[in-house]
């Protein structure tokens, strides 16, 4: 079994408080170094891309360029998200890391710090001409485009000399530059309705997360592990993958066999038409 990606949070701690994000009663906590380590050496047979986010600021934490390290030592390539706000004071361990793979600019949050989009758009540009995917992600689009989206839309216009005229999916900016658009969406919370029983999910087939805490998860959106699957400090993820082997089938049959897959919004969008 191998995962197209891995999820881990290196810590739930964000320097915003944005309401699209999901809030969680889980004790704040920075992974150490140790701990990160530990994790690196039981997933790395099963994926080559780890994804540093689930809650929290990456670019907050102190042993980040350790961290980007030691993926790299293990043949590990990372993916980041970031709400940008420190993408300037942290832009050298990020050039300097060859494991980053790509980057992804969550310009919904709309800081108000002095020149936030001017920094991230200048950092930005530097990564993708060092190689780096970079993904401005606009994921709070409504059917009404407010006055701050419209505003960076429209700042990355003018920058990138492009026409964005269609507010879906992905527009290409420049080589390794681009554009994200998507809906804002629901977290999955149990407090949830009921929806179903049958669909599908990209959890636990093509990916899993990893919780600063170690919890071990189906989903990049279970913030608080209400589909807890074990824990990879107690239990190695070896044995976690193999007294869950059903759950892969069950999704793979269509079948949701967890109660937060029930209740998820965001999963309906896996759904094959046979099965809505």
């Amino acid at each position: 079994m191998r995962f197209k990606k891995v999820y881990i949070e290196i810590t739930n701690q964000c320097n915003l408080n944005c309401s699209f994000c999901s809030h969680t009663n889980r004790p704040s906590k920075m992974m150490t170094v140790h701990e990160f380590e530990n994790i690196i050496l039981q997933i790395k047979p099963y994926t080559w891309y780890i994804y540093l986010h689930v809650l929290g600021e990456p670019l907050m934490h102190p042993d980040l360029s350790m961290f980007l390290q030691i993926a790299h030592d293990n043949d590990l390539y990372v993916n980041l998200t970031t709400n940008a706000t420190l993408l300037k004071q942290q832009s050298k361990i990020l050039l300097d890391s060859p494991a980053l793979r790509q980057i992804n600019l969550s310009l919904h949050s709309f800081p108000h710090i002095p020149d936030y989009l001017e920094n991230a758009v200048m950092v930005g540009d530097e990564l993708s001409e060092h190689g780096v995917y970079v993904s401005y992600r606009l994921w709070t689009m409504k059917d009404k485009i407010d006055e701050n989206t419209k505003k960076t839309i429209a700042y990355l216009e003018d920058h990138y000399h492009a026409d964005i005229h269609e507010y879906r999916n992905s527009v290409k900016l420049k080589p390794h530059c681009f554009l994200s658009f998507d809906r804002e969406f629901l977290w999955p919370s149990l407090s949830h309705a009921f929806i179903k029983e049958k669909g599908t999910c990209q959890g636990w087939r093509h990916m899993c997360a990893i919780l600063v805490d170690g919890s071990v998860v189906p989903c990049c959106l279970d913030a608080n592990a209400h589909a807890l699957l074990g824990n990879i400090f107690t239990t190695p993820f070896e044995d976690i993958l193999r007294e869950h082997e059903s759950l892969l089938h069950n999704f793979q049959n269509h079948v949701l066999s967890l109660p937060l897959c029930q209740r998820c919004h965001y999963r309906t969008r896996f759904d094959h038409k046979k099965n809505t």
